[in-house]
């Protein structure tokens, strides 16, 4: 995690009916969590305690007017070597009849240095497994549901909700038993409860029933999709939209990317969704105050009365609250500067996701252009043929393939280019997927590959220049200012290994070769790149595509 990174790693929020007595089984729950945690029993009285020479826990309580207790909030703070971690439990009982509500957060607020690799508290799972939490008319579960045939109509009514608000995972089970994708299930799912409401397909009626239901947006037996809320399952453009993960990578016996990767998609969704109001309003007494408040009153009683404190008495009583006044101090400066870090960190989000929007906006209109563009010269050509008496030749009956909406997806289907040869390695172009805009970048990178698997074919057919000239001519289907042909002589001296990249043994008896020429795909997050060489008048005769993937170490990175 880097420093500009946002501090907030995660945040699940719960929702739960009311009448639950919701604030004392959280109390308990948190309770037994924190005893856990430290190997001995923490205290929970409303108030600061040092738990030892790292660990701080504030526990705060807000009452309403008639003395009952309407929201409570617990806050770890716990300061290390490589950070300091902030994990926040606030619950809150409403008393309009709303449903009771409960946020679990941690901030990781990194040291200059250190890269923590933040992971959501077990707290999470095991409210889920305690309480009856609800995603809109859908619980919440540790495990996934069973779906029978009969169960499939109830499921996509839960798919289609208008009030839900967190993913739906939905997985199949394989036509044959595989033990192997059942213990990869059984420990992926637990770690998206409370994020994700969860569902098994469990026989083949059901997947039946299912495909019949929702065609568009199927579940192959093995596969896993994930869908997000608002589904239309008449329209076969909302497909895309939630992310497909097929039996193939589930069950490749060589890693879980795929499962990881749904994990942390959910997580990521959950850690971006906003709270409800009665969780962002709700505001706390101050403690510390009302401690030193009850110690002079104490003290001034003391004093007042008839009964004589002696000097020495009074001293200490002072010299406790001096002690109170300089704590609080301490850690309101210590909260003061963990809030300026992270207002600092979402103005920079700020700032990052308007310049993204506007460049989005900039390629989505070139994109819409080009679009136009490309029909209007389709029904040209068109009309060519049909003057000639060549009708038939206007009507395209072999399927085309489709445009990925994840790297996943791209890298199943990339052997469809003619003139394009991709020797990549695979896991730097899933780790992709694990990002908010992998869809985009996916399809990005799939018009860079349909870009130079043109450049191939026009290259066999006598076009001369390279893929830049070619961008240059009025073939291109890749913007210029998005190529870049060479590095730098100072990032090749001191990063060069990193560009020497997998090629065809007909191209270099070794399997490897520098690679120098790439392709911009975005300059935000990890700014993917697809590094490539021209081999059209070679011994491969194609495109080589050596690296897909997030950007190379540079002399400009961090």
């Amino acid at each position: 995690m880097s420093e500009s990174s946002n501090p907030l790693a995660h945040r699940t929020t719960l929702t739960l009916p009311q009448g639950q007595d919701v604030l004392r089984h959280i109390r308990r729950i948190t309770g037994a969590w924190l005893n856990r945690k430290f190997g001995r029993v923490v205290p929970m009285a409303s108030g600061l305690h040092h738990l030892d020479g790292i660990r701080v826990l504030l526990s705060q309580v807000a009452y309403r007017p008639d003395g009952a207790e309407s929201a409570m909030r617990l806050q770890l703070r716990e300061d290390t070597t490589e950070a300091t971690w902030r994990t926040t439990v606030t619950a809150v009982e409403a008393d309009d009849g709303a449903p009771a509500a409960v946020t679990v957060a941690l901030e990781c607020f990194a040291n200059p240095g250190h890269l923590p690799e933040p992971a959501r508290p077990r707290l999470v799972e095991q409210l889920v497994d305690a309480l009856p939490c609800t995603d809109g008319s859908t619980p919440l579960t540790l495990d996934p549901l069973r779906i029978h045939a009969g169960d499939v109509p109830r499921l996509i009514d839960v798919l289609c909700d208008p009030d839900r608000r967190l993913p739906a995972v939905v997985a199949a089970r394989p036509l044959r038993e595989d033990r192997l994708w059942a213990a990869r299930l059984a420990k992926a799912m637990p770690k998206c409860a409370g994020d994700a409401s969860l569902y098994l397909l469990e026989t083949v009626p059901a997947i039946d029933a299912f495909r019949a239901a929702a065609e568009h947006h199927r579940v192959a037996p093995g596969a896993v999709r994930t869908f997000l809320p608002e589904v239309d399952p008449a329209w076969p453009a909302d497909a895309p939209r939630h992310r497909y993960s097929t039996v193939g990578r589930l069950a490749d016996r060589h890693g879980t990317a795929s499962w990881d990767t749904i994990v942390r998609m959910v997580q990521r969704i959950a850690t971006e969704n906003p709270l409800p109001d009665a969780l962002r309003t709700i505001g706390f007494p101050d403690g510390e105050q009302q401690r030193r408040d009850q110690r002079r009153a104490a003290l001034h009683t003391a004093h007042s009365g008839e009964e004589t404190l002696t000097l020495r008495e009074q001293v200490k009583e002072l010299t406790a609250l001096l002690e109170m006044a300089d704590e609080e101090i301490e850690q309101r400066r210590s909260s003061e500067e963990l809030a300026l870090r992270t207002v600092a960190s979402l103005e920079r989000v700020l700032r990052g996701g308007r310049t993204l929007w506007e460049q989005d906006m900039e390629e989505h209109l070139l994109a819409l252009e080009e679009t136009e563009r490309a029909r209007a010269e389709a029904d040209v050509l068109r009309a060519r043929l049909a003057r000639t008496g060549r009708v038939a030749e206007t009507v395209i009956v072999e399927p085309l393939p489709s445009q990925p909406t994840s790297f996943e997806q791209l890298w199943d289907q990339r052997a469809v280019f003619e003139h394009v040869v991709v020797t990549a390695e695979q896991q730097h172009a899933l780790a992709l997927d694990e990002s908010d805009r992998s869809r985009v970048w996916a399809a990005k990178v799939w018009s860079a590959l349909r870009a130079l698997d043109r450049y191939g074919r026009d290259a066999h057919e006598g076009f001369h220049g390279g893929f830049y000239e070619h961008c240059q001519s009025d073939r291109s289907q890749w913007p210029v200012k998005k190529v870049a042909m060479a590095e730098t002589g100072a990032t090749m001296a001191k990063y060069g290994d990193q560009r020497t990249l997998p090629v065809p043994t007909a191209y270099a008896p070794c399997g490897r070769a520098p690679m120098q020429p790439h392709l911009k795909i975005d300059n935000k997050g990890e700014s993917p790149r697809v590094h490539f060489l021209d081999d059209t008048k070679g011994a491969t005769g194609k495109v080589i595509v050596g690296y897909i993937g997030a950007h190379l170490t540079n002399t400009k990175t961090n």
